[in-house]
């Protein structure tokens, strides 16, 4: 079998989300090939050094410009390239629309068709809404990171249930992991200027991920000098919740460090209190598996595939949408006995047990077969 593998949402340099799950998707299919299967990985950029290296099972063809790639670079080389593509799979919601190769997409959430324009670019809104209908209905099969995302799809577009499967996300356990040691947790706080306890939120910042609620609920706390750091990429609307901040006159105790590497991440999750995600919607939020592998507690919203996710392994706000919900969540939190906080650690590093990179990967590559 000769699998397409469009590479371009994993062959870039800062991977948040999207981005992280499909070169992890990437690496292992290549590492779980059997015997018979080849990989081309298709792009429109030169493979980035932490890429695969090509050899007998992987081939690179970098190809056409970089505007309107899948519509008119990758759907020629399906029409008329060589060798023979038996199934493509994108990593995205973005597929050819005329293709004579049978297809498989993996979307990760739905987010954009609930929120609309309040929290994405009308340009984003507008490629998302027209092209990922046509995906999934071009598509032989779907896969999606969560039973929660699975719903959705089902709902929305009225596809057939058998049609989705549910491959979950998983992480990189060679860094995601409890043996953080103290001298790179310090050199990591002394980096980004961290002093004293802190509450630690990860992710991309835009609205959706509530941030603006969670720096008015670190104001109504009595511990003064607890930091909130906000560690990642800028995303839409940025500045809005930079200045709640500045609003509130929280600038300093709220640390924004912009985009974190994968090798500070996991020291600085180590050394917080906790990690907080008060989303208002995640298809899986794969940042509190990462925080229960390392061995935090996780404040998350008991919303979309957050439950799903975190299991009984997290403390939860019951409502993302309230200050006041967010503020009782993270009182737990604090007040959390020693032999209550280990508990919820040793039932977080369970629960994180249950995502796998290989099994992942050798469930799409068994499905791809059928296909």
């Amino acid at each position: 079998m000769i699998i397409g593998f469009d590479i371009n949402e994993a062959n870039i340099p800062q991977r948040v989300g999207v981005n992280q799950v499909a070169y992890h998707i990437f690496v292992h299919l290549v590492k779980n090939l059997q015997a018979g299967d080849h990989l081309i990985a298709l792009g429109k950029e030169r493979p980035l050094p932490d890429m695969p290296p090509a050899g007998e099972k992987l081939t690179y063809e970098i190809f056409g410009a970089s505007r309107a790639w899948v519509i008119t670079s990758l759907t020629k080389r399906l029409w008329y390239g060589r060798p023979k593509i038996d199934v493509l799979f994108s990593p995205s919601h973005y597929a050819p629309f005329l293709s004579p190769v049978k297809s498989a997409i993996y979307l990760m959430d739905m987010s954009f068709e609930l929120f609309g324009t309040e929290y994405f670019t009308s340009y984003d809104i507008n490629q998302l809404k027209r092209w990922t209908p046509i995906s999934v209905k071009k598509a032989q099969k779907v896969f999606t990171i969560s039973e929660f995302s699975k719903n959705e799809i089902v709902r929305l577009y009225q596809t057939d249930p058998h049609k989705v499967e549910v491959i979950y996300p998983s992480f990189d356990k060679s860094i995601f992991h409890g043996k953080v040691p103290k001298t790179q947790q310090i050199a990591v706080r002394n980096k980004y200027g961290i002093h004293g306890g802190f509450l630690l939120y990860w992710g991309t910042l835009q609205p959706r991920k509530n941030l603006s609620r969670l720096i008015e609920a670190l104001g109504k706390l009595k511990e003064t000098r607890l930091k909130l750091v906000i560690a990642g990429k800028r995303g839409w609307l940025y500045d809005q919740i930079l200045e709640q901040a500045q609003k509130i006159g929280l600038e300093n105790r709220v640390i924004f460090t912009g985009y974190v590497s994968q090798e500070d991440i996991p020291a600085l999750i180590k050394a917080s209190r906790a990690l907080v995600l008060p989303s208002l919607y995640e298809g899986f939020g794969m940042t509190v598996v990462e925080a229960q592998a390392v061995g935090v507690p996780v404040v998350v919203s008991r919303v979309s595939s957050l439950p799903e996710v975190s299991g009984q392994s997290a403390i939860y706000i019951e409502d993302p949408r309230s200050v006041d919900s967010i503020v009782q969540a993270l009182k737990k939190v604090l007040s959390l006995s020693l032999s209550e906080r280990t508990r919820i650690i040793k039932e977080g590093k369970e629960n994180a047990k249950r995502f796998d990179w290989d099994i992942s990967a050798q469930k799409i590559l068994a499905i791809l077969k059928e296909i």
